[in-house]
Order: structure tokens, then sequence, then C-alpha cells
């Protein structure tokens, strides 16, 4: 096979953000773009972020690679079924494709798994000589009809044996005001939403200082922002303040960010040095100020580093971007409005408040999907602007509105105001820019949430038997709820009594199986050990579903199971047509009713005489 044109696509991003206007494009495509430049191929990266591709050069491509994450799968599907469809040979990479090959092979003729600067290599000189491809370790490819998947190939141990990445592969990239430079991969932490390990390793592998100081001096003279990209560029202390000083003592003068975690700040002279070296904005992963939270994200920090770490930065007077993510199965409405107060209140500069987002690959993206909690596979959505999985102490709706109100909070005018006669104009920049992406993001978000309905309810109606429909559609309302199986006086019997008097149905405790009439509902609630976080046993539902559907045939049965005691109760108010504003106020009252007491109650039997 002939190759001489070999360019690369990154696909572009689904939506906007707040640092649209200043697009970073990821590595990869550059880096192996300038490798393959490097042995002799006239090959270029094309970033859709960046600039429109050259359609017309690419029709001339011998081979394209796209590079996408999940959220630009779609579009990396779309760009390699048009090509595709011109007879040009395709390989998509990058993590999406790593970690659900398959999906890709359906629109690729190539998958590169994991790294690929030696697997891309290996590839090229193959199908040059007419080889068989079994041998190339990391790649996936089809043989007629059948998937291939080649054992992984092992993480480069020499991170100083590529090439600098060549900037000017990159078509029509002019204003090159952020540039990325990597100085290391792998993290050992493993939060669960994160893919990093699954993709670059537990342990850290390091550039030589050498090599990391040769890449700073080639693009220091075009006096850019430099982004150093590692996902802790301080995972090595020592190391990173050898560069530092490498950094003063050259007197090279630059301006740069980097990504970091909150136990940086334990090393004071690492902070002087960021300080006079030039690091004018951290990005922190804070995540979550809820502690509970924190443990299941599995972060190894507490709320007062994440206090210790703001404070420390701002009295050294460098920037700090916090990043925070809601929806963890312990995270409720009131999270999400503490976390907007807490930011503002200690000043953090810039924040993204992100939705939990269950990227293939991570361990949460295996949970949810277990747990049958996740949506939808849209995976133009999966970019952390969209919830798309049901939390457990909110709905999907909830997560969905409070996290765009948060932002809009506070990216407020007020505080875009005082940035500006403080004179802080990037952050004034910033500011602006959170409130033109939101006000961007308004018209598709209601569609999004219009479409999520639909979804959800149709999900609904399956669990439920259509017995809400059943009650709009005949007109039958329910009079009473009959509470069957909990003694009177209990916090159990209390907290159902508010609940259902809040949303304007009268309840009713007896204890009598045949107490069953026309009009009225009767609800078995499954209790647990309130010490117990586990889901309710599924045998003991099933077999009392059995028994009563057995003994009343004349009776609509149905097991309701839902994540938590306020998702039950969302349930429940939805079954019977109330409005979630109002099921969240009659929740919020019962459990004051009860003073805040803890009982796990995750599901129902429900009995209706149709």
């Amino acid at each position: 096979m002939y190759i001489k044109n070999i360019y690369f696509i990154e696909a572009k991003s689904p939506g906007a953000h707040i640092f649209s206007r200043t697009p970073l494009p990821r590595l990869g495509t550059i880096l192996l773009s300038t490798i393959l430049k490097e042995k002799g191929y006239n090959s270029k990266a094309f970033i859709e972020d960046i600039s429109e591709p050259d359609w017309k050069m690419l029709k001339e491509a011998d081979i394209i690679g796209i590079s996408s994450i999940t959220s630009t799968a779609q579009r990396a599907f779309q760009l390699a079924r048009k090509f595709h469809s011109m007879n040009i040979p395709i390989i998509i990479g990058g993590p999406h494709a790593t970690f659900i090959p398959e999906e890709s092979l359906k629109y690729a003729d190539y998958v590169v798994r994991g790294e690929g600067e030696e697997t891309i290599v290996e590839l090229i000189e193959h199908l040059e000589a007419g080889k068989p491809l079994n041998d190339i370790k990391g790649l996936s490819y089809k043989d007629v009809d059948a998937f291939v998947h080649n054992p992984p190939r092992p993480l480069i141990d020499d991170l100083d044996a590529a090439p600098i990445p060549d900037l000017n592969v990159v078509h029509n990239w002019r204003k090159k005001t952020v540039i990325p430079i990597a100085t290391s991969r792998g993290c050992p932490f493993g939060c669960k939403f994160c893919s990093v390990i699954q993709m670059f390793g537990r342990k850290y592998r390091f550039k030589s200082i050498e090599r990391v100081m040769e890449e700073i001096k080639k693009v220091a003279s075009r006096k850019a922002h430099i982004f150093f990209v590692d996902d802790n560029f301080a995972a090595n202390k020592e190391r990173t303040k050898t560069l530092l000083k490498r950094i003063i003592a050259e007197k090279i003068k630059i301006e740069w960010s980097a990504q970091v975690r909150t136990d940086i700040v334990k090393d004071k002279e690492l902070i002087e040095l960021m300080s006079k070296s030039g690091c004018f904005t951290v990005f922190v992963g804070f995540e979550s100020i809820n502690p509970l939270t924190l443990h299941l994200y599995n972060k190894h920090q507490k709320v007062d580093d994440i206090v210790d770490c703001i404070k420390i930065f701002k009295n050294a007077s460098i920037g700090i971007h916090g990043m925070f993510v809601f929806g963890g199965d312990t995270d409720d409405i009131e999270t999400i409005r503490s976390t907007q107060r807490f930011a503002r209140r200690l000043g953090i500069d810039s924040v993204q408040f992100l939705m939990l987002t269950p990227l293939p690959g991570t361990p949460v993206f295996d949970d949810l999907m277990k747990q049958g909690r996740l949506i939808h596979t849209d995976w133009a959505k999966y970019d952390a602007h969209h919830a798309v999985f049901e939390p457990r102490l909110m709905t999907a709706f909830e997560l969905h509105t409070e996290t765009f109100r948060a932002m809009a909070d506070f990216y407020s005018w007020g505080k875009i105001l005082k940035n500006l006669m403080r004179g802080r104009l990037f952050y004034s920049f910033i500011g602006l820019y959170g409130k033109r992406s939101l006000h961007k993001l308004k018209t598709p978000s209601k569609k999004y949430l219009k479409d999520l309905k639909n979804l959800i309810s149709t999900k609904f109606d399956k669990r439920t038997g259509k017995l809400g429909e059943y009650f709009l559609n005949k007109k039958k309302a329910v009079k009473k709820i009959v509470l069957s199986s909990i003694p009177e006086g209990g916090i159990e019997s209390k907290f159902f009594k508010t609940f259902f008097e809040k949303i304007g149905k009268r309840l009713i405790i007896s204890r009598e199986e045949s107490n069953f009439s026309g009009g009225s509902l009767t609800i078995m609630p499954i209790l647990q050990d309130p010490r117990s976080d586990e889901k309710p046993d599924k045998k003991l539902l099933t077999e009392v579903y059995e028994k009563y559907k057995t003994r009343f045939q004349n009776l609509k049965i149905i097991p309701l199971e839902a994540g938590s005691l306020y998702r039950l109760c969302v349930d429940l108010g939805l079954l019977m047509g109330i409005k979630m504003k109002k099921i969240r106020r009659a929740y919020e009252k019962a459990v004051g009713g009860i003073n805040g007491k803890a009982f796990n109650c995750h599901a129902v039997l429900i009995i209706f005489k149709l």
C-alpha cells in the first residue's frame, strides 16, 4: 500500500464552555503528526476547535486518523463515515475508542488503543509492506466480520524518546495564545470518575528537566501563555522545584498555568517558586465540599485542605480556577447551592461547576451501568454539562438545572464589575464569557431537559406498568393513601404522613391486608436498618410481590425500587401527577418533621384496585 499523505483530525467539541474562546488542542494528534513528518510523510493535524479543516486537502489523504474523547465520539464517527465513503482508510484513537473499540470499528478500519506513538508507526509500516497486523500491540481491527483485539501495548518508559511536538503541523493555528506542554503522564490517585489510570497508568512517568526546558525555550519567545497539561504538575514536588529554579535562573520570562492538587500548598518553597517563575493560575480539582462525596470520589483530601489551598494561593497572588463535580450519591441540591456560596465567600477567581459524567473506562461508568442508572448513551451529552444518569438524592432535572443556576450565580454582574474595578481584566473577561456561554447553552439546555423528561417518563412508565397514565386517562383520582406494614407513631409513619399531606393526599395507616378499595392506593414500605447503606433485598421485595400478586389477582401490584428515600418520594409523587417542585418541598417538610433522623426506605409495594 502506497502511503504519503497522513492527516489527523481532532473532532470538535459539542458545545460551548468558558474557555471556548481560547481552545487548547490535545497533544495527541500534534505529536503523532510530528513523528510521521520526521519519518518523511506529509502529515498535518486539523483541530476543529481551532479552525475549519481543509476538506479539499483531506480528500487527498492516503490515511486519516481521528482522535476523540467521549463527548466528541459522535462527531468522530460522522467524520469517519464521510471519509470512509471515499475509500480512505480510517484510524480512530483516544480514550473513548480505547475503552469501547468495537463501537469505533463500526466506522473505522483500525483503532489504536492507549498511547499511540509506537502503534501508529508500526501500523503504517505494516500496511506499506502488506504484512499481517496481528503482532501490533495496542491495535484493534476487523478481520472480515470479526473484531480482533491485539494484546495491549506496554506504557512508554522514556517520554524523551518522542520528538518535541511541532505546533506548525496544526492547520491554520494563527493565534497561539495558549500553548500546551506535557511534562509527565500517569496518576496514582484513582478518582472514581477519572480514566487517567486506565489510559496512562498509576505510576508517574516524567520527561527529563532538560527536555522540558527545551520545550519551554522553544515557545517562550512567542510570548504566549504556557499551560502544563499534566494531570498533576507537582506530582514530584522536588522535580517541579528543580524545573522552576531553572526557569528563574535562566531568566526565562513566561506566564504559565497548570493543574495541581490541594496538597501542593504544604510546600511553601514550591509556592514561592511558582510565583517567582510566572505562575498565573492554578487549576485545582477541588471536586466537592461534601466530606462524604470526597470520600466517595476517592479524592484523598478534606474540606480543610481546600480552604487552606485557596488561602495560600491567594496570599501568593496566584489565581485559582476551581473545578467542582456535582451528582455523587451523597450530593443533594443543598450541596450544589452551598458550594456556589463557598466558592464566592473564599474568593475563588473562576470556577467550573460540572455534572458527574460516567465516562467509559471509569469505575463510576461501570457502577452506574450495572445499577441501570444511565439515562442514555448519547455521547455528545457526556461533556459534564448535561445530566446523563439518575442521581441518588436528587433528580437528573434538579442536577442539571441547579448546576446551571450555580454557574449563573457565581458569574454574576457584581463579581464581573468587582474584578473590573480591581483591574483584574482577565477574570472580568472570564466572567463575561461565562455568562455568554450560559446564554448560548440556554436554548439547547431547554431542549435537552424536554428530551430528558420524555426519556425518563418512558422508563418510569415501564417500571410502574403505566399506572400513572391509567390515573390520568381514566381520570381516576387517588382519594386516599393507605400506608401498610409499619406501626403508627414511628418516624417512618410520621414522615410519610407529612409528605403525603403536603402533596395534597390523605394518608391512612393500617396493618389490615384486606383494606383495598377503589380510589385508594396502598403502599407497603420495605424498611432497612438505618445504619445500612445497602440497597433493599431484591429477593424480599420479589417474594412479597409474588405473594400479593397470587393472593389478589384483581389488584394492580407494582414493586417500586429507587436509589434513596427521596427518589422514592419523587416516584410516588410523579405516579400521582404531582409537580417536581411540590414533591421537593413536601419531602423537605417531611424530613424536617422528623428532625432529619435517618431511616432507610428505598422500595415499596404499590397496590391499587383497578
